[in-house]
C-alpha cells in the first residue's frame, strides 16, 4: 500500500505541469534521494503503472507517462479483498465515487469462492432490515429469520400439513383454549446456551406485550405455564384451533431470554444457520453444527448487497451467480400465494362510499393495466388466485372530476414501480393529477405517510401455510385495517373469531373467501394482479426447491462440482 500512496503523490504532483521536472526535482518533491527516486520509478515501471525514460545530455528532459490512474490501482489493490469476501474492509477507506466503482465489480466475485468449504455467494438488491423476529415484516427478513431461528412447529407445504419442530408433540384441551407443547431434549442456541422452556415462555410474552405489526395475533394469550418433561402450556382467552399454526410463523421464532443490544443485527437463534457477519455490504450465515435437525449441506451462505438493476432483471432472486450469457442457468417459476392490490383512503371525499370506491376499481380494471401475455403477473378478480370475487367493469368514462388531485404511495421494487407507473398513467387518463411517491422498505414500514396518502399500491405475499396466511392477512395490523372504519372492522373480527373455532381447514378457507368477497365488493381492497415468482439458479447450485412463499430453504442447497 505504501508504493500505491507514493504513486498517488507523484501522480498528483505532475498533474497540470507544462513539462516534467528532472530527477533531482522529483526527488526533492518526494522527499527522498535521487537514487531512491530512481529505484521508485523503476519499481512502478516494472509493475506496469508508468513508463519512465531518463533524459540524456544537457537540456534533454526525462519522459514520464502514467499508464494507470491511482484510483484504478486502488480498486485493483482492493480486489483481493473482494475475492476473499471481506467487503467491509475493501469499502472502508473509499470515497463515494470509488465505492460505486468498486460495487460495480462485485458480480465478478460472486462465483464459488472455495468449493472445498462448500460456500455459496448470492446477490441481494436491498439492505436487510431487522432480524429480530418481533419486528420482522418483509418477506426477505421473514425468510432469513426462518434460517436463523427455530419454532415450536413448522409447516410442510409439500404435505400441506403442520409438522413438529423443536416441539415434538402437542395437544389441546378445554375446547382449544389450552395448548400443551413438549420440547425436544438437547436444544441449544448458537452461543452454546441451552434453549429451555423459560426461553419459550419469554418469547411469547414478549410477542404479546411489545408493540409490533403482528401483536394482535398474540393478545388473547392469558399466561404461559412451564412444567415437567419440558412442557410449555399456553392459556388463551378463547378457543383457537389455529394456535399451533401461529407458532410456525417467522414472528413466533424462539429467542433467548437475555439478548445483546445489537440483537437486531446479530441475532442469536437455534436455526440451521448462525449470523457471523452483518454490515452495510454483506450478511454471512454459517452452518450451525449443533442444529437439532439434519446439518445444512452448505457450510456458509454469503449474501452480498448489490446496487439494484437499472431495469427489470427478470428474476426476483438469484441462487448463486452466473453471468447473463451463461447458457446453463436454470429458471424456476411459480405463482405466489397472495395479491398486489390498491387501498383507497375512505376518509377522503372521493372514496367515502362503496360506489365511489368501486368506480375507482372499474377505472383501474386489471385487464386495462396488464398485458394478457405478461409472464410476471396475471389480472386479479379476487384476493387469492382461486377466488373470483368481482370482475371489474371496464369503462370509458372516468368518475373523477377534472383536475382532481390524488397522492399515491408505493414501494420501490422494480415490479412495484412498473405497476405503479401504469396505474398513475391510467388515473391521469381519467383527468386525475397524481402525486406519486415511492418509498424504501423501512419508510413503508414506519407508515408515517398514511395520514397524507389517498391511495397505496401494496402487496401481500403469504407464507406456505395459506390457511393461517389468510387469517394473518385479515387479522394483523395490515395497512387496510388502519383506514377501515371501526364498524366495518367489527364484522370482520367477529367472523375471524368464529374461524378460529373451526377445526377443519376447508371450512376455514371458505370463511376466509367470504371475508375477502366483502372486502373486494365494498371496495376496501381493489385486486390488481397475482404475481409469478421467478428464481434464477446458477449451474453449480443444486437442491433449489421453491415454496409458495417464493423462497428456498438454504439448508437444502448444495454445490455441484
Amino acid at each position: 500500500m505504501k508504493l500505491l500512496d507514493q504513486y498517488r503523490r507523484l501522480y498528483t504532483l505532475l498533474q497540470g505541469q507544462p513539462q516534467q521536472p528532472g530527477l533531482p526535482s522529483l526527488a526533492q518533491a518526494m522527499h527522498c534521494s535521487e537514487r531512491n527516486m530512481r529505484n521508485l520509478l523503476a519499481k512502478m515501471q516494472q509493475q506496469g503503472r508508468l513508463q519512465w525514460q531518463a533524459g540524456r545530455g544537457r537540456g534533454n528532459h526525462s519522459q514520464l507517462d502514467f499508464l494507470q490512474t491511482p484510483d484504478t490501482l486502488a480498486l485493483d489493490h482492493l480486489s483481493h479483498l473482494l475475492a476473499r469476501g471481506d467487503l467491509e474492509q475493501a469499502f472502508a477507506s473509499l470515497e463515494d465515487g470509488l465505492r460505486q466503482q468498486l460495487a460495480a465489480r462485485l458480480p465478478e466475485y460472486l462465483g464459488v469462492p472455495d468449493a472445498a468449504c462448500r460456500s455459496l455467494r448470492m446477490p441481494l438488491f436491498r439492505k436487510v432490515e431487522s432480524l429480530d423476529p418481533l419486528k420482522v415484516y418483509g418477506r426477505l427478513e421473514a425468510h432469513l429469520v426462518r434460517q436463523i431461528f427455530s419454532r415450536l412447529t413448522t409447516f410442510d407445504h409439500q404435505q400441506n400439513a403442520l409438522m413438529p419442530a423443536i416441539a415434538h408433540h402437542w395437544e389441546s384441551e378445554k375446547n382449544a383454549t389450552v395448548w400443551h407443547f413438549w420440547l425436544r431434549p438437547g436444544l441449544s442456541f448458537h452461543d452454546g446456551m441451552e434453549l429451555g422452556v423459560d426461553d419459550v415462555k419469554a418469547s411469547f410474552l414478549r410477542l404479546r406485550d411489545e408493540s409490533a405489526i403482528y401483536q394482535r395475533l398474540y393478545r388473547h394469550l392469558q399466561h404461559v405455564e412451564t412444567g415437567p418433561s419440558r412442557r410449555v402450556s399456553f392459556y388463551l382467552e378463547h378457543s383457537d384451533q389455529l394456535w399451533p399454526h401461529c407458532l410456525a410463523t417467522a414472528n413466533s421464532s424462539i429467542v433467548p431470554r437475555h439478548r445483546n443490544a445489537d440483537f437486531e443485527r446479530f441475532p442469536v437463534g437455534s436455526g440451521a444457520f448462525r449470523v457471523i457477519r452483518n454490515n452495510t455490504y454483506q450478511l454471512t450465515l454459517q452452518a450451525f453444527k449443533d442444529y437439532y435437525r439434519e446439518r445444512p449441506l452448505l457450510d456458509e451462505i454469503d449474501l452480498w448487497m448489490l446496487p439494484p438493476p437499472s431495469g427489470p432483471s427478470g428474476f426476483d432472486l438469484q441462487f448463486g451467480y452466473a453471468n447473463e450469457d451463461c447458457t446453463k442457468k436454470q429458471t424456476v417459476a411459480g405463482a405466489e400465494s397472495g395479491c398486489t392490490y390498491i387501498i383507497c383512503n375512505p376518509c377522503r371525499n372521493a372514496f367515502k362510499t362503496v360506489e365511489q370506491r368501486l368506480a375507482l376499481a372499474d377505472w383501474l380494471a386489471p385487464e386495462m393495466l396488464i398485458d394478457p401475455n405478461e409472464r410476471s403477473r396475471k389480472a386479479a378478480s379476487g384476493l387469492l388466485a382461486i377466488w373470483k370475487h368481482r370482475v371489474a367493469k371496464k369503462t370509458k368514462c372516468s368518475s373523477f372530476k377534472a383536475g382532481c388531485k390524488l397522492r399515491m404511495v408505493s414501494g420501490q421494487t422494480q415490479e412495484m414501480l412498473s405497476l405503479a407507473a401504469t396505474i398513475k398513467q391510467r388515473l391521469e387518463a381519467g383527468g386525475v393529477n397524481v402525486i406519486w411517491t415511492s418509498l424504501p422498505f423501512d419508510q413503508l414500514l414506519a407508515r408515517d405517510w398514511m395520514k397524507d396518502a389517498d391511495l397505496v399500491v401494496t402487496r401481500e405475499v403469504m407464507h406456505d401455510d395459506q390457511d393461517f396466511g389468510c387469517y394473518e392477512w385479515f387479522a394483523a395490523d395490515s395497512v387496510f385495517r388502519r383506514w377501515m372504519p371501526d364498524a366495518a372492522l367489527k364484522h370482520i373480527d367477529l367472523d375471524l373469531m368464529k374461524i378460529k373455532t373451526l377445526p377443519d381447514s376447508k371450512r376455514r378457507m371458505l370463511a376466509y373467501a367470504r371475508i375477502g368477497k366483502r372486502l373486494v365488493q365494498e371496495g376496501w381492497l381493489i385486486p390488481i394482479s397475482h404475481e409469478n415468482q421467478q428464481v434464477s439458479i446458477a449451474p453449480h447450485v443444486a437442491g433449489v426447491r421453491m415454496t409458495p412463499f417464493g423462497f428456498v430453504s438454504f439448508d437444502e442447497m448444495w454445490l455441484r462440482q
